[in-house]
Parts: structure tokens; C-alpha cells; sequence
């Protein structure tokens, strides 16, 4: 009898250190999107990856596919380069989004994505129909897409890494009551996620009872109402939106200074309302859109308001009772004060949700509102918004020196501080420091902004001080720079061309520096890079010579730099103590310069 073959084993191709740490790390990026997804109510369809399937004659494949009621995400990540990897998926999107219906249809019918099929017999058959559905498409990359890619891929949601890192202590603190946001995010209405397609395209307003404040009682400016009334937390949990640091909405942050919400202060908030089942006492401030508001007296007559905020016919000075009509619209009461009180009441998985989602419904939250006149501008309502936020917390837990230079870039960019700040954005940009400075609160290992703004740059570029000798103002040759100097400056045009002929002179500086240092030297320091030379102290160091330059009428190209610094690689950085970069700055002009 033949004996028979015995199979070969078949050995597993040993990994090298560096593709475990790339498999881990795109595990990584799928699970950390996936808990953001799963914390604001999607499921995730299984079965659906590395499922190859033909689309309208193309061949293609997604990554994940996540529901929540009745919208539908085709979620993609990718860690590599995103360029050619988003072109080569943009025929497959581009076809998707020219007829979602129809590729609703097919997914309902490819039987390699039979899950869909599965989850839509279950879950949204008989509740909602196919023109009810809502699909997006949301591209995850770690690494940054330029707005020149993006603009070539029409509708498509970008899941950048930074917006990623908001959602996700986002939606770790407060859970479902993210999807307010997110659906913002997506460029989804609220009124049209889940049973809310279901209703009337004008939704009823809400009316709350409240008392108006004149400004001759508040003392703000002419035009400036304040309403005062009570909220159940459930409205106001739907109608809040908060301008929050390193947010989604604006990726400079201009006007963004609140803090993320602290998932610990959240907890113990819970806590305290699940136990004692007692309401918040202190008032919460707001400011509400003029537009989706309506007042009317104790006679129930609606009081007009116009466009400079006065109430047509008798202009009443005195504190009057009313009742509010406001709109059921997400995105419309922004939250100055108070979000932590208001988002203890968020919708959670907790052991305290049971007893708080009954509270939500019932307990009243006191606001104060902060109407502004219709014909007031944008810019002129942050200011106020954020001028108020330090009025309010100066006397709270300190308000961080980065938050305290956003709000500066934001009220004042006149000033050296937001010049500063503007300045070291450019420098992170592009050039030797680019993508080296701390931009986001979950970055690590980067070099520290608001030291560099306040000790390095403030004094750098001043215009206010005109016996300084120092400044990249006295060595800008522009014939109009003078208007820098003016009160209630309207010069943005000039001050862009001031900023960026500062960025320039810094670059040229630093390109030449880098030029003499060896490669390990140009990196941050940490104690698990002992080698690496880019600290606060050095950068500030660095722009203290360019001070020197200046103020001895040095300032050069790179070139003469470079020669200069020659052999610099073994000057002693490591000597000088963190607020000694003045000392080292003056220790390297001597010698080099």
C-alpha cells in the first residue's frame, strides 16, 4: 500500500519590526475611528473588508461601511501617501455620488456584501424608504491632504487626523450627544437624521418663559439684548454647539478658544445628578442667533427687533417678562459659558444614564442669552464672545497662555502676540521647522508654542516700540509700513505682507543653521533622543541672534549664513537652562556673527 504524501507545513512569513509596527498601526487608525463611530450610535457591517466587487465597470473595494439609523458612512483609511490612493479610489466615489440610489440598489443585491442585505432586512426595511436614506462617503488619512487634492475630489467628508483626535475625546466625554455635531460634520442635517426626515420640513419652535434685559440695564453696548429663561437640558442639549480649540470648523482656530471637555469633570457632574437629582444652580451664558428667535411680551404681542437691535415702536428700558420662541435647530445656542454643566446631561452607556436620561427631559438649565444686533458682523460677535470667556474666567482655573493667544489672534491681530502666533503657523507650514511645532493638544513630541510667541517672537517683531532697533520693522523696506502703527487698523493686506517677509527672514536663518547641523541634531529633543537640539530654548535662542543681526545691520542671505555658521554642530546647546535663551543667543552671535 503507497503511503500517502505527507503535506508540507506551511510556514508563515516572518515579519520585519517594521511591518508589525505598520499593521499595527493601521489596526490602530481602524479601531480609533471605529470607537469614535460606535460612540456616537453607528454599527459597523461586518464582512465588508478586503471584499473585491465590481461597480459600473469599475473594480474597487471599501474598507467599512457603518449605519446609524438612516444614514450610511463608506468609510476608507489609508497611513501611506494619500495623493495616488484618493485619485485611484475618485472614479469608484465619483460614481457612487452621481446616483446613491442606485448604489444603495446594489448593495442590497452584490452577494459579497450580503451583510448590508442583512442589516437593512433587520434594522431599516419598513422604517425608512430608500429616498429616506442618507449616504456619505468619509476618507480617513493619517497623513495631511493638501486642499489641492481635496478640491479634486468632490463630495467626499475628510477625516482628517486632527479632526479625528477632536472627535474622539469628543465623543469619549459625551458619547451619542456628539451626533449633533458629527452630523454637522458630514454635512448631514439634523432634521434629517433618523425619524426627524419623517417630519414636517418646519419643525415647531419650542417656547420657553424668560425675561429681557435692555441694554441700559446691562450696560453692554447700544443694540445688545439679554434674555434670561429656563431650558429642559434635552432642548438644550440639541440646540448647543461649542467653538472649541482645535475643533473642525476652522483649522487655524481663529475664534475657537474654549477647552475640550474633561471626561473626568463630566463624570463626577453625572454623579452628582444621578445621586442627589438636583439641578445646577448657577446660570449658563450663551449667545443666540437673531434669526432663530422670536419675542413676545405678557400680552403674547411679538416685539420687533431691528437690524441694530432696537425694538421697533416703544423702546422699552425696563426688565420685561416674555415668552421665547426658539427654533428646534441644532448648531444655534453657542455655549460661552457652562458646557460642562450643560453636556453632564449628555446621552451616555454609563451606570448613571438610566436615572439622568429621565432628568434630561425634565430638568430646567437658567440661561442667559446674549442677543447681538443682526447688522453686527462676525468678527465683531467673537470678539465679544471671547473678550467675555476671559471676563469669566479670570477669576476660575487660569485660562493657558495657548488659549489666551488665540483669543489675541482673534480680537487684536494687530498685536506683536497674534503677529507672533501667525508667524510660527508659517514657520510650521514649510521649511526646517515645518510640521515640527505643536499645532493640536494630542501632539507629542513637538516643540512647545506659546513660550516661542511670547519670549522669542513678541519682541522679534514689534512696531509699537519706536526707539527699537531690533525688530524685523526696521529692516522691512515698505513704504506704507507706517499704518501698522495706526489705531483700529484695517490694514490686512499689509499686515499679511509684513508677516510673511518675517517668516522669510526667520527661514533664511534657520535653512542655514540646518545646513551646519548633522541630521540627528535637527530633531526634537526628548530623553528618548538625547541627540535632538529643537527645544523652546533653542528656537527662541536662534531668533534672539536674528535680534543681534538686526540691531548691528547683519541680517544677510543663507548663503552668507551657512559660511558664518560653519562648525556650529559642535557648540554646547545642551549648556544653556530653559530661560537662558537669551545668554545663548548673544554666545552664538559673538562667535559666529
Amino acid at each position: 500500500m503507497a503511503k500517502k504524501a505527507s503535506k508540507k507545513k506551511t510556514t508563515k512569513k516572518k515579519l520585519s519590526l517594521q511591518e508589525k509596527a505598520l499593521r499595527k498601526e493601521k489596526r490602530d487608525q481602524r479601531n480609533e475611528i471605529s470607537t469614535i463611530l460606535k460612540n456616537i450610535g453607528f454599527q459597523r457591517l461586518p464582512y465588508i473588508d478586503g471584499k473585491h466587487f465590481e461597480y459600473d465597470n469599475r473594480k474597487t473595494e471599501m474598507d467599512d461601511v457603518f449605519i446609524s439609523e438612516n444614514v450610511i458612512l463608506l468609510v476608507e483609511y489609508t497611513i501611506g501617501d494619500p495623493k495616488d490612493h484618493l485619485f485611484a479610489k475618485k472614479i469608484f466615489y465619483d460614481k457612487v455620488n452621481f446616483d446613491k440610489r442606485k448604489f444603495i440598489d446594489f448593495l442590497l443585491e452584490e452577494e459579497k456584501l450580503k451583510s448590508f442585505k442583512k442589516y437593512h432586512e433587520e434594522n431599516i426595511e419598513g422604517k425608512y424608504s430608500k429616498n429616506e436614506l442618507r449616504l456619505q462617503i468619509l476618507y480617513c488619512s493619517k497623513k495631511t491632504i493638501s486642499e489641492e487634492h481635496k478640491n479634486a475630489v468632490e463630495k467626499v467628508i475628510f477625516f482628517d487626523y486632527h479632526i479625528v483626535q477632536y472627535f474622539k475625546s469628543l465623543t469619549k466625554a459625551i458619547k451619542k450627544s456628539s451626533k449633533y455635531e458629527f452630523m454637522d460634520f458630514i454635512e448631514i442635517p439634523f432634521e434629517e437624521f433618523g425619524l426627524n426626515i419623517k417630519s414636517s420640513s418646519s419643525r415647531t419652535p419650542q417656547t420657553f418663559k424668560g425675561n429681557i434685559l435692555p441694554e441700559e440695564k446691562s450696560k453692554f453696548d447700544e443694540g445688545y439684548k439679554i434674555v434670561s429663561f429656563y431650558i429642559d437640558a434635552e432642548s438644550l442639549l440639541r440646540r448647543s454647539y461649542v467653538l472649541r480649540q482645535n475643533g473642525w470648523r476652522d483649522i487655524e482656530n481663529v475664534g475657537h478658544y474654549q477647552r475640550m471637555l474633561e471626561t473626568s469633570k463630566i463624570s463626577s457632574m453625572r454623579k452628582y445628578l444621578s445621586e442627589k437629582h438636583r439641578v445646577f444652580i448657577n446660570n449658563l451664558i450663551a449667545t443666540i442667533s437673531i434669526s432663530k428667535i422670536k419675542l413676545y411680551d405678557k400680552n403674547d404681542n411679538h416685539l420687533n427687533i431691528d437690524k441694530n437691535g432696537q425694538f421697533t415702536g416703544a423702546n422699552s428700558t425696563e426688565i420685561s417678562p416674555t415668552r421665547i420662541e426658539i427654533d428646534d435647530s441644532c448648531n444655534i445656542i453657542g455655549l460661552i459659558d457652562g458646557q460642562h454643566r450643560t453636556y453632564a446631561y449628555h446621552e451616555g452607556d454609563d451606570q448613571f444614564e438610566k436615572k439622568i436620561a429621565e432628568l434630561r427631559k425634565v430638568q430646567n438649565l437658567l440661561v442667559t442669552g446674549i442677543l447681538f444686533p443682526e447688522n453686527e458682523t462676525e468678527s465683531q460677535r467673537l470678539k465679544f464672545e471671547a473678550n467675555l470667556f476671559l471676563e469669566i474666567n479670570s477669576n476660575q482655573k487660569n485660562v493657558p497662555s495657548q488659549i489666551r493667544q488665540e483669543i489675541e489672534l482673534m480680537i487684536s491681530p494687530f498685536s506683536t502676540v497674534a503677529i507672533g502666533k501667525r508667524i510660527l503657523l508659517g514657520l510650521n507650514k514649510s521649511g526646517p521647522l515645518g510640521n515640527m511645532i505643536e499645532q493640536y493638544w494630542y501632539e507629542k513630541g513637538k516643540i512647545k508654542t506659546a513660550s516661542i510667541v511670547s519670549f522669542g517672537l513678541k519682541p522679534l517683531v514689534k512696531i509699537e516700540d519706536v526707539k527699537a532697533k531690533d525688530s524685523m520693522y526696521v529692516v522691512w523696506n515698505h513704504s506704507d509700513k507706517q499704518k501698522l502703527k495706526q489705531k483700529d487698523n484695517k490694514e490686512f493686506e499689509l499686515l499679511d505682507e509684513y508677516i510673511s517677509f518675517s517668516i522669510e527672514k526667520i527661514r533664511d536663518l534657520l535653512i542655514a543653521l540646518k545646513m551646519n547641523l548633522d541630521k540627528e541634531q535637527w530633531e526634537t529633543y526628548s530623553p528618548s533622543n538625547p541627540k535632538g537640539l529643537l527645544t523652546v530654548t533653542f528656537v527662541n535662542g536662534m531668533l534672539n541672534v536674528l535680534r543681534l543681526l538686526i540691531e548691528n545691520n547683519k541680517v544677510s542671505t543663507t548663503k552668507n549664513y551657512s559660511s558664518k555658521l560653519n562648525n556650529i554642530n559642535k557648540f554646547n546647546f545642551k549648556q544653556y537652562k530653559s530661560s537662558q535663551y537669551r545668554k545663548m543667543g548673544e554666545d552664538i552671535y559673538k562667535k559666529y556673527f
